[in-house]
This record gives structure tokens, sequence and C-alpha cells, in this order.
């Protein structure tokens, strides 16, 4: 009797047990516990980003498929800082961490230290140099093609070739050394096409409206476009160029953030290639879900880069 009473006793927490427990409760302290390491709290790209990750896992909180997340963790786009946030997730127990990384090399350690304390990762928008093999997933997009599509595009407008200008972003990030090498797979070895100069603008509105006043000074007439790593610089360069009656410098960068959409939009700008973070994040978020639930979680899951002209951009402006 004894016996079956504890065998009825066992059958009932079985019962008891939520469906996700087995597979999130990593750590195994009977709570399942998400952390969000982000790259930044202030740019265009990353504010809705991590507002839409605020709603979700308060959500995912809310009806109990985790017990709690650390919230937001601003990595204040500095490779250490995320590292320090990183031994925060170890810390405090989580069982998953997101990951926006900062710098493929400096953010690296974080992920390192995470997953060596049996943390799954999930790496999100960039990876870091070890997310391949470290992380449970990466959810992103492809910056080669993204480099790709700004020079194929670049390449349409201006036939005859000419000089350019590249504006990068932070270096080391992988978004920065990827999207600089699609670009060169596509006019890199094209004779008609010379690069006056890679001007590092760490992402900056304001830096990449100084090389674009520095470089328009010096090239005049032969500088036919700028391309850039990202859409606060090439909606600042086209900003100042038109201003200087130069409207017809071919400016191009990547995110698809709304300031630079309503300038397509206007006339203002000839294109952008979106990113979509919103999908991305949302692909991380899935991914955790799913392996809660004890769901296969594939190693990739790549969000498409979109190119947005004139002829399609009402499809993503709000």
């Amino acid at each position: 009797m004894k016996k079956l009473v504890s065998l009825v006793l066992v059958l009932l927490l079985i019962a008891a047990i939520p469906a996700f427990a087995e597979g999130g409760d990593v750590n195994g302290d009977g709570k399942i516990v998400v952390g969000y390491i982000a790259k930044n709290l202030t740019d265009p790209f990353h504010a809705p980003i991590n507002s839409t990750a605020q709603e979700v896992i308060d959500g995912l909180v809310a009806d109990g498929t985790i017990t709690e997340w650390t919230g937001i963790l601003d990595g204040n786009t500095d490779g250490p800082r995320q590292c320090d946030l990183a031994q925060d997730c170890i810390n405090q127990g989580c069982d998953y961490v997101i990951i926006l990384p900062c710098e493929a090399v400096a953010s690296a350690p974080g992920v390192k230290a995470m997953a060596d304390a049996g943390i799954k990762v999930v790496v999100v928008n960039s990876k870091t140099e070890n997310t391949d093999d470290l992380a449970l997933c990466y959810c992103g997009s492809d910056d080669v093609f993204a480099g790709e599509l700004m020079a194929k595009y670049v390449s349409e407008k201006c036939p005859d070739g000419g000089k350019y200008l590249h504006l990068q972003g932070v270096i080391g990030n992988s978004a920065q050394i990827q999207r600089g090498e699609g670009i060169l797979n596509v006019i890199g070895a094209d004779d008609k096409w010379e690069c006056v100069a890679d001007v590092p603008c760490d992402w900056a509105a304001d830096k990449a409206t100084n090389a674009a006043q520095d470089y328009l000074a010096q090239f005049g007439e032969e500088l036919v476009a700028i391309i850039a790593d990202n859409d606060d610089m090439s909606s600042a360069a086209q900003r100042y160029c038109n201003g200087q009656g130069r409207a017809d410098m071919v400016c191009i960068g990547v995110d698809g953030n709304q300031g630079p959409l309503q300038m397509v939009k206007n006339g203002e700008l000839g294109a952008t290639v979106l990113q979509d973070g919103v999908g991305q994040i949302m692909a991380g978020i899935n991914a955790i879900v799913a392996d809660i639930k004890g769901e296969e979680v594939q190693k990739l899951y790549d969000v498409p880069f979109v190119l947005v002209t004139a002829e399609n951009v009402d499809q993503y402006l709000q």
C-alpha cells in the first residue's frame, strides 16, 4: 500500500510540473530565468528591438512560460561592459540569455563565460567570433548580402562608375566587417570604381556628416556615391549633400529606420536596405520558447534584408 501511495504521489507531482519545466529549467533551481543584454538603449535601430523584447518577455512572465527576467541590461555599445553584464546574468541564475553583441571580439568572452556556466545563449543581430561554436542559436541577417545589395544599387544608379566613400560602423562589429566585405564583392574588383576612403564613423550621424563634408570638398563632382554601414550615417550624409546642391549624390545605408524611410518617400534619399530587427528579436525569443517546450531549435534563423526604394517604401513606412 505504501508503495502504491508513493507511486500515486510521484505521478501527481509529475502531472503538476508544467510541460516546459524540463527543457527550460537549465540550471535545475526550479525557475526559468531569462537575461537580456542589449547593444544599447539609444540608437534608432535598437529602440524598437528593445521595446518589442520588453513587451513580449513581460508576456512570457505573465503567462507563466518563464519565471522572471532581468529586464533590459544596457551594453552601452561596449564589449567589456557586455562581458560584465554576462557575469551578472550568471550570478542571477539565468537559464537563457539573449545578447545583441557590440563587437565580434570584445563581446565574445561574455558569450563564453555564459556558455561555460551552462546558460543557453541566444545571439541576435550580430555575431561574436564564437557564436557558431557556443550559442544555442543565432538570429540575424546576412550582412555580406546587405553590402552586396548596397553596392549593386549604387552600380545601377551610376553605371559609369566613379569615386565612392565608405562610411564604416564600429570597427570590429560583425556587421561592419561583413557589410564591407559585401561591398567589395560587387565593386571592389570593378575598374570603374574607386574607393576614396573607408572612414570609421561609429554608426554616428555627426561623424558621417563631417566625413561627407571633408571628402566632398576634396573630390567635388568626382565623388558620386556614399555607401554607409547604417542608415544614421547614410541619411546624414545625404542631407549634407542635398544642402550643398548635390542631391545627385547616391547615398545608401542599412537598417530601414523610419526617418530614412520617410526621406525615401519624400524623394530626399534614393534607397535603404531594410533590416528587420524586430523580426530578429522575435526569432530569438521564439527559439527560447521552443527550447523550453522541448521543440527543435535551429542553429541559424535568417531574417532577410530588403532593398527599399520609392517603389516599395509604403510597405515599410509606418
